[in-house]
């Protein structure tokens, strides 16, 4: 039974050996054709992308560690138009991208990128914004994107830690490394300017840079850059919040196992409603004898566990999407010994996009499945509709212009003061803060309730499948408000870090002795904003002025125009609690977009489906003073938690730096330890009904609740040891060895002691755990290099790390009314939510499912193999100019106690490689790279109330072009400039995902090809 994994373990140690030995011959023929230089022969520096590879290559043989870089040849020159492309090169990083595939996040061996350290110039650094369209970071990742190539010279990854980095990167550290005045002496100018083409958007973008340094003899210099960036974006795909199953009810399914699966997002109704539509004719009883005879072949299993769509919809993101970025730096050398420095950066990212779905209605709707099919005959745990028929169905437009705002501005100072031949003085202070802003209204007209509306639905084995309707579902004439809504729900963040670090060095290269101090202090603070109740009221609810709902607390959305009508008339409680003492009662204006003339705002958009005529809809809902009156709550559309979190982090470290002869061979070493004492505080948005309130009915008042923030601390010490050798066995070959602690923080989201709702029926969500504690790493790192000239090397590394403290996720039923002791009541939700609850028979009967994280007992054992291979091969082809260069990254996670079912890091590729072959010589560059991540699980279990119910990635490839001509050495024109033409993403891959079953299509986003044409130039 173990033959399949022996015979894999075979495939790759024949696949390093081959490696080796390819290796070996290459090396060896350089070794027999390289001429010996003489202390006078003329030195010739490899410049452009080889000079970029051979660069990286002697800043990894030279380190102690097990560390990689990626530099820069010249100012404006990185190899990559990315930061996320250019470390997706090294064996053992993965980065996350965005849905417009732009990569944004990385993360390092086998685990999360909130794992991963990202420091600019050394220093501590966080972003506000919420991640990828579709995600919400914890602000622990850094988004990338925002960080041009243009305005760095090196990124450097360390996956090993040593007792001077700063902790928090259980996985490693990143360190970008900006340009400094000293990079390039003398005058020096650099510029760039590239056109650049989504080739499914509309309009063309561009970019472009400027960068510029002065330098004054040795001792002062000054460097000031600037990068813009402006493009046309589209993305178009499909989605689904989530696949469920029904809700049988007893007279559906008698059977003790029915709804075992959980879920049941979805109900079908207890008899035939009117409309149902597909000739099913009214009061007709839906009991299990129907279902059975209305789904031919299928049980009541099958049909009961069956997963379909919560939200069929396919989805098209588009717009303008404008980024900035500018450095300032100065350096300072009055004397030989000492120098001072200052970097600072202003960044800020502003996306005017807009979003648009097309969905069938699945959730929290009442389809009745006729003809349907399933993909297995056991649904006993689960299953997937391959097809079916749905009656009684309602579809609607979810119009949603976004405009996400993230600014980050730093500023680092520092000094380098070599005090006497063995003592050396280095201290560095740092300062960021970054906001982020999300506005992100909705409008949702639907077709009406009792329509005859029918949707086929087909699976298409697993691809985006086909839902086609009985209707025009492009007429405008089609849609009502009865059932439909709109939103106001924005998110703030603001996030700041300031902290020191300075250490004394005492020793030469051959001994030293290092120990510093270094305090860290980061504060994140999410706001969530909600208007949507009032604005809706507005809208479509007869009532512009006033904050009421409707009977129950439903929200009224019926668009209909009542004028003169009395609230008391409607509102039995008026005249009560705040609104004792009014002796005229109010009266009704009618909504301000009336259902009759809804239809009116619905036009053509510019791919072919309706949208939201917005900016006359914006003017006469009178959208911009609803949002600038918005309140403060506690969710917003990101599905973040409002809360508060702060850490300031106190470390003290010392550690050993040496050489020494060991066995005849050269050795260095590194070992020290880091102590490190951390204070929390974290605090939530909790919102409670204001007392006064109990004189008055459940149709709500114009104070519906109050909120405070509520606060926790904790504080905690972690004792991080490391230490790193690296053994020189030849001139070419260095071994590597290093043992570690290492250290991450949870999730910020997490630890925020609040509950957020992830739906809008309210019936899933999460309760914080302000309690976690850090995850712990015990890391073994053990590999060889073997360099075989100019940039080429074969590298072999194995790595295990032991997670300690890694969190499962539980999942807690219970009744709504029982969340009272969170502080969450009826009145706290948005009439969405509360309509929800209604339907599912009021916050006494209406069970909510809420998941909560816990640190596990268990243990997860990350283990595994990178690869890595730079070679150029001048002497093997007739052709100078060619090479190639390949990573590849094998993991395994093994998870162990309590653990053993219960947790994985998520996002990690069991496999994944990046390949890629270039071309230089004369002036003319092209190079042609293809990345592939195997799919990997993305997100734990008991999503959407189904215990077994977990997201996977599927397998991404991506390839990419680039090219350039040099024309200052191809035509021999001094000052001339480079052309560069580029291709991004020349396979169209998408980014997709499934639920549960790899054919229970999840999502899939397609951003197609750009084309990139650029000049760049220096002087």
């Amino acid at each position: 039974m173990h033959q399949p994994h022996q015979r894999r373990r075979a495939h790759r140690r024949q696949f390093a050996l081959g490696l080796s030995v390819l290796a070996g011959l290459i090396s060896q023929a350089y070794a027999q054709e390289t001429p010996t230089v003489q202390a006078d022969a003329t030195v010739v520096r490899v410049t452009g992308y080889r000079g970029s590879l051979e660069s990286s290559a002697k800043d990894k043989k030279e380190s102690v560690g097990f560390q990689d870089t990626i530099s820069a040849e010249d100012f404006g020159k990185f190899p990559d138009k990315n930061i996320a492309e250019s470390l997706s090169r090294i064996p053992g990083i993965q980065i996350a991208r965005d849905v417009t595939g732009e990569g944004m996040n990385v993360q390092i061996r086998g685990l999360g990128s909130s794992f991963t350290k990202v420091l600019l110039n050394n220093a501590q650094i966080a972003v506000a914004s919420s991640g990828p369209v579709d995600g919400q970071n914890s602000n622990r990742e850094i988004d990338l994107d925002l960080l041009p190539t243009d305005l760095f010279t090196k990124l450097t990854v360390s996956k090993s830690p040593t007792a001077e980095m700063l902790e928090g990167g259980a996985a490693g550290v990143v360190n970008l490394r900006s340009a400094r005045p000293f990079d390039n002496k003398g005058s020096y100018v650099s510029y760039s300017a590239t056109a650049q083409k989504q080739q499914i958007a509309d309009g063309v973008g561009g970019r472009g840079s400027l960068l510029a340094s002065k330098t004054w003899g040795d001792t002062f210099g000054i460097l000031a850059g600037i990068s813009v960036n402006r493009q046309k974006a589209r993305t178009t795909g499909y989605e689904t919040v989530g696949l469920t199953n029904a809700n049988l009810s007893a007279a559906q399914n008698p059977s003790s196992t029915r709804n075992n699966t959980g879920g049941g997002n979805w109900t079908i109704p207890a008899v035939v409603p009117a409309g149902a539509g597909a000739g099913l004719v009214a009061g007709t009883p839906i009991n299990q004898a129907f279902l059975l005879a209305q789904n031919p072949g299928l049980n009541i299993t099958q049909i009961d566990n069956a997963l379909v769509p919560r939200l069929g919809r396919t989805m098209d993101y588009f717009g303008t999407r404008d980024k900035a970025a500018a450095i300032v730096s100065a350096e300072w050398r009055p004397t030989a010994g000492l120098h001072f420095y200052v970097d600072s950066m202003y960044s800020k990212r502003d996306d005017d996009m807009s979003r648009i779905a097309y969905t069938w209605a699945v959730r929290n709707n009442f389809e009745i499945p006729l003809n349907m099919q399933v993909d297995r005959s056991d649904c006993s745990n689960g299953c997937t509709a391959t097809a079916g028929t749905f009656a009684n169905s309602r579809y609607f437009i979810e119009y949603g212009p976004r405009r996400d705002k993230v600014s980050l501005k730093g500023i680092n100072p520092g000094m380098e003061w070599k005090i006497g031949p063995t003592l050396k003085l280095d201290a560095q202070a740092n300062y960021t803060k970054s906001t982020f802003s999300h506005e992100a209204p909705t409008v949702m007209p639907i077709t009406a309730d009792g329509s005859g509306l029918v949707a086929t639905f087909a699976n298409n084995g697993g691809g985006v499948p086909s839902i086609t309707f009985n209707q025009d579902v492009n007429n405008p004439a089609n849609f009502v408000w009865a059932g439909g809504r709109v939103n106001i729900q924005n998110e703030l963040r603001d996030t700041s870090t300031k902290g020191f670090h300075t250490d004394l060095t005492w020793g030469d290269a051959k001994l030293n002795l290092k120990t510093g101090i270094a305090y860290d202090d980061i504060d994140r603070r999410i706001r969530g904003q909600d208007n949507s109740a009032a604005w809706q009221a507005a809208v479509c609810g007869n009532n512009p002025n006033v904050f009421l709902q409707g009977p129950n607390g439903a929200p009224v959305c019926n668009g209909a125009s009542t004028p003169g009508a009395s609230a008391a008339a409607l509102y039995p409680g008026y005249g009560t609690g705040y609104t004792a003492g009014q002796t005229t009662p109010l009266v009704y204006q009618g909504s301000l977009i009336p259902a009759a003339q809804l239809g009116s705002y619905l036009v053509p958009g510019p791919y072919g489906k309706l949208v939201i005529d917005w900016d006359r809809f914006r003017k006469d809902s009178n959208y911009d003073y609803y949002n600038s009156t918005a309140p403060d709550s506690t969710s917003s559309s990101t599905g973040a938690s409002a809360g508060y979190v702060r850490e300031r982090a106190t470390g003290f470290y010392t550690e050993i730096n040496g050489q020494a002869d060991a066995w005849g061979f050269p050795l260095r070493y590194n070992a020290g330890v880091r102590y490190i004492r951390t204070k929390q505080e974290v605090g939530s948005l909790n919102s409670f009904s204001d007392p006064r309130n109990a004189t008055l009915p459940l149709n709500g008042s114009k104070y519906p609740n109050q909120a405070q923030w509520v606060y926790q601390d904790t504080t905690y010490n972690n004792t991080l040891p490391s230490a790193t050798a690296a053994l020189t066995l030849r001139a070419d070959i260095v071994a590597r060895a290093a043992l570690s602690k290492s250290m991450t923080r949870a999730n910020p989201n997490s630890l925020r002691p609040g509950i957020n709702f992830s739906s809008t029926s309210a019936d899933i969500g999460t309760i914080g755990s302000p309690e976690l504690r850090p995850y712990l790493s015990d890391n073994l790192d053990l590999g060889i290099d073997w360099y075989t000239g100019r940039e080429g090397y074969v590298s072999l590394t194995v790595f295990e790390k032991r997670v300690k403290g890694f969190t499962v996720n539980e999942n807690i039923s219970l009744p709504f009314s029982a969340l009272a002791e969170y502080g969450i009541t009826y009145n706290n939700l948005i009439p969405t939510q509360q309509a929800a609850i209604d339907a599912r028979g009021g916050p006494g009967a209406a069970t909510v499912v809420m998941t909560r994280e816990r640190n596990a007992g268990g243990i997860l054992k990350v283990r595994g193999l990178e690869i890595g291979w730079v070679q150029p091969l001048d002497k093997l082809l007739p052709i100078r100019g060619f090479g190639f260069s390949e990573t590849a990254t094998f993991i395994n996670q093994q998870a162990t106690g309590e653990g053993t079912n219960g947790f994985v890091a998520l996002g990690v590729p069991k496999k994944s490689n990046n390949f890629g072959i270039y071309y230089e010589n004369g002036g003319y560059t092209a190079r042609l790279s293809h990345m592939y991540q195997q799919g990997s699980q993305g997100a734990s279990a008991n999503q959407n109330g189904i215990a077994l119910a977990a997201l996977y990635g599927q397998d991404y490839k991506q390839a990419d072009f680039s090219s350039s001509v040099d024309l200052e050495k191809a035509l021999d024109r001094d000052g001339w400039p480079t052309l560069t033409f580029d291709i991004v993403n020349l396979n169209k891959a998408k980014r997709e995902s499934y639920f549960q079953f790899t054919n229970a299509q999840f999502t899939s986003y397609n951003p197609g090809r750009t084309f990139q044409l650029g000049v760049r130039g220096k002087f």
